[in-house]
């Protein structure tokens, strides 16, 4: 029977794999559980990593200077900052990151974070170029962390689409409403609300090459969603706060906070809110800003053709939406 929910809260449900990464004097630095493996090529956009950072070391943190900047050259990361504080270090600028913020870093796009405490830290990603050495290498570090330090271990060992830069040296203190790299559901690129549901665009989808975008429906007690008999498009959700109860193929799966839901293809499901709840889509296929802003300019410039069921539908199929209903329960 398929996996539905993955609860981020409970390690031992939701890892099926794990890589830690070692500060220079050994400390653990990062633990980096595997939610869902990435895939299908060739965008791997359903790839989900759940991390704990630890509170970089005071030595490494120097006030003015961080660590090497790199970037990636074909990735695109998406990261929610669920508890913690960090500094993130980007396009010449440096801010400071609270919870709730969501981090979304370009291909090209040099950067660098460092943790003033220990942070929870989501990720998708897509558009990597994927190692297989890295797993087995960082099982062998797991052991001996001190094989780090070895060239002939080493020399196995491929970051992920990962480029060095020089040190970083040259900032400007900004808050993190200011940089553009930082989003957060309360500062959207637009909004859209419906009785029971702010439907709002987090991340465009030409903040990703024009492959995905990032949009949370903050839902109200009581709001219920339909999708189409057979959709097809995977859904992967995450339920950043709240409660959602979802039925997929006529299994009910309540998610609360912290909570990945993964719904295959082909899949019948809906959803209903039992509390005031964020759903984060993160697999970002459907063109939800295109049609919600196609969608409110016929509702109020042409009322006659919005009134029509057939203009809807039009408008779902060319955007790639396969919800066939919303409203308050």
């Amino acid at each position: 029977m398929a996996k539905f929910l993955y609860d981020l809260k409970d390690h031992s449900q939701s890892w099926s794999g794990s890589a830690k990464h070692y500060f220079p004097d050994g400390a653990v630095a990062s633990e980096a559980g595997n939610i869902l493996p990435a895939g299908p090529a060739p965008h791997f956009f359903y790839w989900v990593l759940d991390s704990i950072m630890h509170q970089t070391p005071e030595k490494m943190n120097p006030e003015e200077t961080p660590t090497r900047l790199h970037y990636h050259v074909r990735g695109y990361e998406t990261f929610f900052l669920d508890e913690g504080t960090m500094w993130l270090f980007i396009n010449g600028q440096k801010c400071q990151c609270h919870p709730g913020d969501i981090i979304h870093l370009q291909a090209g796009q040099p950067h660098e974070m460092t943790w003033i405490t220990d942070c929870k830290w989501r990720g998708t990603y897509h558009d990597y170029e994927v190692y297989p050495e890295l797993r087995e290498v960082n099982e062998v570090l797991a052991y001996l962390p001190e094989a780090k330090n070895d060239p002939e271990l080493m020399k196995h060992y491929r970051e992920m689409d990962n480029i060095t830069l020089e040190p970083y040296v040259s900032v400007e203190e900004v808050p993190a409403e200011k940089c553009l790299a930082v989003k957060n559901v309360n500062r959207p690129w637009a909004s859209y609300d419906f009785p029971g549901v702010s439907m709002r665009i987090v991340v465009e989808r030409w903040e990703n090459g024009g492959s995905k975008e990032l949009c949370c429906a903050v839902m109200e007690p009581g709001f219920t969603a339909q999708w189409d008999n057979y959709p097809t498009l995977r859904e992967v959700l995450y339920v950043r706060s709240g409660k959602v109860k979802f039925t997929i193929m006529g299994e009910e799966v309540i998610a609360d906070q912290e909570c990945i839901v993964d719904i295959p293809r082909f899949a019948p499901h809906s959803v209903e809110a039992l509390e005031h709840s964020e759903v984060y889509d993160l697999g970002g296929q459907t063109m939800w800003s295109l049609f919600l802003q196609n969608y409110t300019s016929i509702r109020e410039l042409d009322p006659d053709r919005f009134a029509k069921p057939e203009t809807i539908q039009a408008l779902k199929e060319k955007f790639n939406c396969p919800i066939k209903s919303i409203g308050m329960k």
